[in-house]
C-alpha cells in the first residue's frame, strides 16, 4: 500500500486482512521500489496516485516482477491518471493496471483486489497449499478436491466458490456478495442463473446432498448455506478443517460487526 492516508490504510489494510493478505504501509513510491530492490516479494499493488515522477520505473518494476497495480485517484487526477494508464501499458498479464476515482468503499477495494490476485494466479497458486474438510480435501494448485479417494476436477470459479462454502459452513453466504465476489469482473445481474448453475454443478460433483456429510441449502431469495450434519462421524464443526495456506475469505460485510460484538 503505497500513498495512502492514515484513514485508508486502517480500513482497506483491515479488509485486506480479512481478505487473507498481509498488507505493508509505504509512504512512498521510493520507499516501495527499495524494498522490492532488496527481495521483499509483494503479490499486488495498491496506490493512491500521487504527482511524482517515480511512476516510470515504478510501473517498469511492477511489469519486470509480474506485480499488479490497482490504482486510486479522485475526480481531479482523470489526465494524469490517463497519461499514467497510457505510458504503463498492459501487455504483460501479470502486471496489469486497475484503477478506481475516490470515493472507493471498502467493499469495492476487496473485491478489486480479490480479482487481481485472481488474475494474477497468487490467492490459490502455491504448490503445497491444502485445506481438509472432513472427508473432503482441497488442492489449490490443481483446481481438485479428494474425496474419499476419488478426484474431483472443478472448474476454477467452481473450486473457489466451494471453498467459501467449505470455510464457512454453517453460515449464509448472501447471493449479491457471491455474485460481487467471484464474479467482480463481469456485469452479471440479480437474476441471472450462472451462480445457480455453478451451485448446482458443486452439489452435484461433491454429493453435497441429505446422505452425505455436508449438504448445500438453497435458502429462497438470499443465498447458499453449507451445512454439517450432527449426526456424522465427527465430533464438531470446528474439528473438521485443517487449513494450510488458503487465504481467509470469511469477510461479508455483516460478518464484521459479528466480530466486534464477540471482542466487545
Amino acid at each position: 500500500m503505497v500513498g495512502c492516508d492514515d484513514a485508508q490504510a486502517k480500513a482497506w489494510g483491515h479488509r485486506l486482512q480479512l481478505l487473507g493478505c498481509a498488507p505493508v504501509r509505504f509512504e512512498s513510491s521510493s520507499d516501495f521500489l527499495m524494498a522490492v530492490t532488496h527481495g521483499a516479494p509483494f503479490d499486488l499493488l495498491l496506490v493512491v496516485l500521487k504527482d511524482e515522477g517515480a511512476w516510470p520505473v515504478l510501473t517498469a518494476m511492477c511489469k519486470a516482477l509480474r506485480i499488479p497495480i490497482f490504482l486510486v485517484a479522485n475526480a481531479l487526477q482523470r489526465d494524469l491518471l490517463t497519461e499514467v494508464l497510457a505510458a504503463a501499458g498492459n501487455e504483460s498479464p501479470g502486471a496489469s493496471i486497475d484503477f478506481a476515482v475516490l470515493p472507493v468503499d471498502d467493499f469495492e477495494v476487496e473485491l478489486r483486489v480479490r480479482e487481481a490476485l485472481r488474475r494474477n494466479d497468487t490467492l490459490l497458486h502455491p504448490q503445497s497449499v491444502s485445506a481438509l474438510f472432513g472427508d473432503y480435501q482441497f488442492l489449490g494448485s490443481r483446481k481438485v478436491v479428494v474425496h474419499r479417494g476419488s478426484e474431483i476436477r472443478l472448474k476454477p470459479r467452481e473450486f473457489e466458490l466451494a471453498l467459501l462454502l467449505f470455510r464457512n459452513a454453517g453460515r449464509l453466504l448472501e447471493r449479491e456478495w457471491l455474485l460481487a465476489s467471484l464474479w467482480v469482473d463481469s456485469r452479471i445481474e440479480r437474476k441471472s442463473r450462472v451462480l445457480d448453475c455453478c451451485v448446482a454443478n458443486i452439489r452435484r460433483k461433491l454429493s453435497l446432498h441429505k446422505e452425505s456429510e455436508f449438504v448445500l441449502h438453497s435458502v429462497y431469495g438470499r443465498g447458499y448455506e453449507l451445512r454439517h450434519l450432527p449426526g456424522s462421524a465427527s465430533a464438531s464443526s470446528s474439528s473438521l478443517m485443517v487449513d494450510d495456506g488458503f487465504p481467509d475469505t470469511s469477510n461479508e460485510p455483516t460478518w464484521l460487526e459479528e466480530t466486534e460484538r464477540a471482542r466487545a
